[in-house]
């Protein structure tokens, strides 16, 4: 039997190292990303971003999807000592069958070179095609025997070399589904350590006093080309340059709905002394206690009123901390209420908490099910947030004027109800 011109394959490289390898230029690709246009991309857009590129799409072959052609063909037969008994040189061609068999696969095309660490004594061969456009390519096993000969040489020819591609297909699938893991985690710790250098660079250029020429004109950077898991382009660079914006940390922010939860308890322990409050006169009780607590500028108040219901920290007529408080009448007014937190004007990583009481529904476990359905459903809404507390969430937005800018809100739901 000949089996033509093939390559070896899961032969020519060690995937362990390339994944090594892979793994290391990950910190050069965070920082190959313009300052400006570092800076003013949130963590999570930057991860959007990078992450496809060093996600590696496993091999999957379709063998119920495999094809046959056959045609006829001269074969050599001079190394066949049943035919060639003397040992002539050859060639000595007679009459045979060619069977050529095409598999689909998809996955990264590079991994058909490359040998996992568990391998055994032998390697398939077989030619490989590249993906397509739709990501798919194919894997073409050929042979060709005599005319005369017997269909189990081919029959056991095609199951020796399927058995041993699935035997490299599924260690290399480990080894590489176990490094897809990591790739995330790497790719948040590779931005953390350049935003931690670029602190101290910023602490270098203050201390000098020495304004920093801006970069004008810096282009968004392109979609990464990947068929199945597409990156998220980054916002532009600011065209002025990128500038620190006030923020509250997250210390501060965890203490502020730590006032906000007691002060809400205290008025389930006695719902009849609040209840009879609107929603203003409980922003005013609420917003008392929390400038008990933070003392601002030449006011002494840190949170002032606004709006009917809201409390807010900001300066410069943009937000960096806002609640909304709102007497639960249905999911379409925490909707809307959450339409107000998210049109404010905020500052790039403004934080917001979404107070809810309950008056009227007597049913309070009904409403506890229904405010993560309305938050979640929300157009802006990007993700949950870690959340442990008990009629509480925590979700992540998107700000309505700039998708840069994200807003974190947390929602209480107080029960204020009294059965008359």
């Amino acid at each position: 039997m000949s089996y033509g011109d093939r390559d070896l394959l899961f032969y020519e490289g060690d995937l362990g190292e390339t994944l090594r390898q892979r793994a290391l230029r990950i910190q050069q690709k965070v920082d190959s990303i313009p300052q400006d246009q570092f800076l003013s991309s949130p963590d999570d857009t930057l991860v959007q971003h990078i992450v496809p590129e060093f996600h590696i799409e496993p091999l999957t072959l379709y063998e119920d999807r495999m094809v046959m052609e056959q045609h006829e063909t001269r074969v050599d037969v001079s190394r066949d000592w049943d035919r060639n008994p003397f040992g002539d040189r050859g060639p000595i061609h007679v009459s045979g069958i060619q069977v050529s068999i095409s598999i689909p696969y998809t996955g990264d095309p590079g991994l058909w070179k490359l040998r996992p660490s568990t391998w055994q004594s032998t390697f398939p061969r077989a030619s490989v095609t590249p993906t397509d456009r739709d990501g798919v390519g194919h894997v073409k096993l050929t042979a060709s025997q005599p005319s005369d000969a017997g269909p189990e040489r081919l029959k056991q020819f095609v199951d020796n070399t399927l058995r041993d591609i699935r035997f490299y297909i599924e260690n290399q699938r480990r080894q590489v589904e176990q490094e897809n893991q990591t790739v995330e985690r790497r790719v948040r710790e590779a931005i953390q350590a350049r935003r931690t250098r670029l602190e101290r660079h910023s602490g270098i250029v203050r201390a000098l006093n020495i304004p920093l020429r801006p970069r004008e004109g810096v282009p968004p950077l392109e979609p990464m080309a990947i068929k199945r898991k597409l990156a998220r382009p980054l916002p532009p660079a600011p065209k002025q340059g990128f500038k620190p914006e006030p923020g509250i940390q997250d210390a501060d922010y965890e203490h502020i709905l730590a006032v906000i939860r007691h002060e809400g308890r205290t008025f389930e322990a006695t719902p009849r002394t609040y209840s009879v409050h609107d929603e203003e006169g409980l922003r005013d009780i609420i917003l008392a206690h929390l400038n008990g607590h933070y003392e601002g500028g030449a006011t002494g108040e840190t949170f002032r009123r606004k709006g009917k219901t809201d409390i807010r920290i900001e300066d410069a007529e943009r937000a960096a901390f806002v609640a909304e408080c709102k007497v639960w009448r249905g999911p379409k007014e925490i909707s809307l209420a959450c339409d107000q937190l998210l049109g404010y004007l905020t500052w790039r990583d403004c934080k917001a908490a979404l107070l809810i009481f309950n008056k009227q529904n007597a049913k309070f476990s009904e409403l506890l099910e229904k405010v993560p359905e309305v938050l979640k459903s929300h157009p802006l809404c990007l993700k949950p947030l870690s959340n442990q507390v008990a009629g509480e969430w925590r979700y992540l937005f998107r700000s309505k004027e700039d998708e840069a800018r994200q807003v974190t809100v947390h929602a209480f739901a107080f029960n204020l109800y009294i059965d008359a």
